[in-house]
């Protein structure tokens, strides 16, 4: 039987046969920075939890992060207040363009400064209300800057890498990062609600795994891309397309091959 541990913690479970604990709508309502946790089995492989979004996706997919949305780049900073004696807790205020923000839709996500005062810098986000298009939104950091952001600074939002994740798609949105172990149903709540139907469950990031192949050429030890072709599969290499890994078995068109995933 596989057996996980987490890394740097616990006690080691069963990878497939805990399947109904981790793909639920309990355990996790509550949490919007589960996703992201990783865990290593004896043999090498590597998992890491996500929060499928809001199509279900089969097992033995390729897996996409959530789409960066590109009304929440280059955004104005209007204000900064870093942590201090007396506010344990630093916040940052930033003009949206024409997309709305949900509550907590970047919490465990980031914010990164990409031009002026700060730039270069990658923060941690904690938590922020819902704001409406073209509106004002204050984001709760967990990470103070360490060169100050001031309101000619430039920002943008990145979503946690793992929730609200879809099926890779033939045009990417964001970045490869793993594949499905099994079928993820539909979350109803991005980020996860108490109370909704929040759906859980771990895609392998590194070592062997069954995955769609969208490409009649693959070749024992060639790296694999992202298939530009079939949403979910991979393809012979190809360096404008990135690469995840490499082929471990000979391609057949439309089949599940065996790849060793590298994410």
């Amino acid at each position: 039987m596989s057996r996980l541990t987490q890394k740097g913690q616990g006690a080691p479970f069963g990878l497939l046969s805990t399947v109904t604990e981790v793909v639920t709508t309990a355990p996790y309502s509550n949490s919007t920075t589960t996703a992201g946790e990783r865990f290593d089995s004896s043999d090498g492989r590597e998992f890491v939890l996500v929060q499928n979004g809001a199509v279900a996706i089969a097992a033995g997919k390729l897996v996409q992060a959530p789409p960066v949305i590109a009304d929440h780049q280059n955004m104005a900073v209007t204000a900064y207040a870093p942590a201090s004696s007396t506010v344990p807790y630093t916040t940052i205020t930033v003009t949206l363009g024409a997309t709305a923000a949900t509550v907590n839709q970047y919490a465990g996500g980031y914010l990164v400064v990409n031009d002026n005062a700060g730039e270069g810098q990658t923060l941690k986000i904690a938590s922020h209300p819902a704001a409406a298009l073209s509106q004002s939104l204050v984001i709760t950091l967990e990470d103070t800057a360490v060169t100050a952001i001031t309101t000619a600074s430039e920002v943008s939002l990145i979503p946690n890498l793992y929730t609200g994740v879809v099926i890779n798609p033939t045009t990417p949105t964001n970045t490869p990062i793993g594949v499905t172990l099994y079928a993820l149903g539909a979350s109803s709540a991005v980020p996860a609600v108490a109370g909704t139907t929040n759906v859980f469950g771990f895609i392998q990031t590194k070592g062997p795994v069954s995955c769609l192949n969208g490409d009649a050429d693959l070749t024992v030890g060639s790296a694999i891309s992202p298939s530009n072709a079939t949403a979910g599969a991979v393809e012979n290499g190809v360096i404008a397309q990135g690469f995840v890994g490499r082929a471990l078995q000979a391609g057949v068109n439309t089949e599940y091959r065996t790849v060793y995933i590298d994410l």
